[in-house]
């Protein structure tokens, strides 16, 4: 009987892990190459944003078109993620793809449903010969 009963609970269990598994939202949070990060930028829609996390003076050297910035060392950098859309899709970038790393960790850490950190970065990104867009 013992058996029996222990086989019901396990069916249960698994019937009601697959319910909660199926309805989870999923977070996307990933790293990918510049190639990727191109493809994901030319699909874009409007809930997707573009973050640069590099200084303004970086930033001024030239950027990605459509880009936001907001800059990894300033005071209210956490603060400002914090206000952003936790639903939109977010493409991070920086120099080399470390600050935005940590930024794509917060970001996830805060419940942010999709973000891609670009590696390798700008450096990688301009030595590919991708767009960038200058003053």
């Amino acid at each position: 009987m013992s058996n029996a009963l222990s086989l019901r609970f396990l069916i249960a269990l698994i019937i009601m892990m697959s319910h909660f598994t199926v309805h989870a939202d999923p977070t996307i949070s990933e790293h990918i190459d510049i190639h990727q990060f191109s493809n994901l930028m030319s699909e874009k829609s409007d809930n997707t944003k573009i973050i640069d996390v590099r200084t303004l003076g970086e930033f001024q050297t030239g950027h990605l078109s459509d880009a936001i910035l907001i800059d990894f060392y300033a005071k209210n950098f956490v603060e400002r993620v914090k206000k952003l859309d936790k639903d939109a899709t977010y493409l991070l970038y920086c120099r080399t793809g470390n600050r935005s790393g940590q930024t794509l960790k917060l970001m996830r850490n805060l419940g942010f449903k999709a973000a891609y950190n670009m590696k390798g970065g700008m450096n990688k990104w301009a030595a590919a010969k991708y767009p960038v867009l200058k003053p």
